[in-house]
């Protein structure tokens, strides 16, 4: 493209990806996952943005718990710890749009925002990067440009947009409609409407108008973003706001709003039976992954982990996703019941809803042996090389036992290194550190012990790798 000057681009990562359980869980969501190909989503989504957009006008909308591993996945790719733009607290995509437009408005209040969901399919990148240039100059000038995808068959899944004409190019939008029946999506279809791709562009001083006449309490919350004045206020009035949705707060009310149709292929990756359609199937419509063994079964998706062989005989049109710690079986037509899963494992207190038994870090991974009411033991894989950050705890102890390997361990200002079957204590409030000194894997046994044992309570003092 020409003329980028003052093109910026926003990726939306606050999600948790719940109607993906048990694979996707709340610590660590959908777009961090390699879920089609070898990039996970929201890498797949930062290189399609990146040809584009020069990479220092890129921002990330996030989280605090999703921010650390979004940098350590993108920073290859260029983004940089400034363009990470943490919300307060997940309040919906007005809030979430609101914010990215405030700040980059700031440091350019000519700029023109592209926004896209970071968990989307999008093929093939000159198709998308076309109908981009196509709606620059009108974002440009005022528009609101919505991306409508022409349907490939009635859906009850997405939301439409309905064009004022069938006129070719940017047109002006209609009205915005939620996700219909069977009968209705049928009729939308034959009325020319488009799926909505919840993917955007205007001028970010188009936006932020919008906001201030039918956002009242968000626009005031962005006037507290003033760099004299302190984060907090900004935060405790975000923290306040209602849950709004971009398209019921603003996109159906705005007289600027236009869509263009467009030309790529477009698919929202969110639930079990969307990823059995775009993953390879066998003659009989069964997608299986290697740890999978069907017997006469049809139309399904059997998804097994951590080496462990699932066999599913006689079933058609089922999910069947095997887990370290959760179990999913469901028909394919009612997967959007997952979502209810997930909340009711959350309600009742269980890991499940939260994250997986074994998580990966930059310098290797843990798993969660056993927990329970103040106390959790880990196994502990570091690389070789590899070392965790200087780091302490406020609320809990730990106590590492080596298992393989040696390892290099600092308490304080003590620094000693451990054989097999060695051991040290780490106080409370104590500054320490792992490392693997050697070329070969090292697994430590840990125990913590304390009133509280989540992963926040860490504060690190140095890290190898910029968290």
């Amino acid at each position: 493209m020409k003329d980028t000057q003052h093109l910026y681009g926003a990726i939306l990562a606050g999600g948790s990806g719940t109607r993906l359980w048990p694979i996707s869980r709340e610590l660590y969501p959908k777009q961090l996952l390699k879920l089609l190909g070898d990039k996970t989503l929201i890498q797949q989504t930062f290189a399609r943005l990146k040809k584009l957009i020069p990479v220092e006008n890129l921002y990330i909308v996030t989280n605090e718990k999703f921010a650390t591993d979004i940098f350590l996945q993108l920073k290859s790719y260029g983004l940089v710890r400034e363009n990470i733009l943490i919300e307060p607290s997940q309040r919906n995509t007005a809030p979430a749009i609101g914010f990215a437009a405030a700040k980059i408005h700031k440091r350019d209040p000519e700029a023109t925002l592209l926004l896209c969901p970071s968990d989307h399919i999008v093929k093939p990148a000159a198709a998308f990067a076309r109908d981009v240039e196509a709606a620059y100059p009108h974002a440009k000038k005022g528009k609101i440009v919505t991306f409508g995808i022409v349907p490939r068959q009635p859906s009850t899944e997405y939301g439409y947009i309905q064009p004022k004409s069938r006129s070719k190019g940017v047109v002006a939008v209609q009205a915005f409609h939620e996700k219909p029946d069977a009968i209705t999506a049928e009729n939308y279809i034959n009325d020319g409407y488009f799926w909505n791709s919840g993917i955007f562009m205007m001028r970010t001083a188009t936006i932020l108008q919008e906001i201030n006449q039918y956002l009242p309490k968000l626009d005031k919350a962005l006037t507290l973003l003033d760099t004299t004045r302190p984060f907090a206020h900004f935060e405790k009035k975000y923290d306040a706001l209602p849950a709004d949705s971009i398209d019921e707060a603003i996109l159906e009310k705005s007289d600027k709003v236009s869509v263009i149709a467009a030309t790529f292929n477009w698919q929202d990756l969110g639930s079990w039976r969307v990823l059995h359609e775009l993953t390879s199937k066998d003659k009989k419509g069964n997608a299986l992954n290697e740890h999978a063994i069907e017997l006469a079964c049809e139309n399904s998706l059997i998804y097994g982990t951590n080496n462990r062989v699932v066999a599913a005989i006689g079933m058609c049109d089922a999910i069947i996703v095997d887990t370290e710690d959760a179990v999913l079986v469901a028909h394919r037509d009612e997967t959007h019941q997952i979502k209810d899963v997930f909340n009711q494992l959350k309600a009742a207190g269980k890991s499940q809803h939260l994250e997986h038994r074994t998580s990966f870090r930059p310098w290797g991974s843990y798993t969660i042996l056993e927990e329970g009411p103040n106390y959790k033991v880990k196994k502990l894989v570091v690389n070789p090389g590899a070392k965790l950050s200087l780091q302490m705890h406020h609320k809990r102890s730990e106590h590492w036992i080596v298992t393989r390997g040696t390892a290099k361990a600092t308490v304080d200002r003590d620094t000693r290194y451990l054989d097999q079957h060695h051991s040290v204590d780490i106080p409370v409030g104590a500054k320490h550190r792992l490392e693997n000194p050697a070329n070969t894997p090292l697994e430590i046994i840990e125990v913590q012990n304390g009133e509280y044992l989540g992963e926040d309570d860490i504060v690190r003092f140095e890290d190898k790798y910029d968290r």
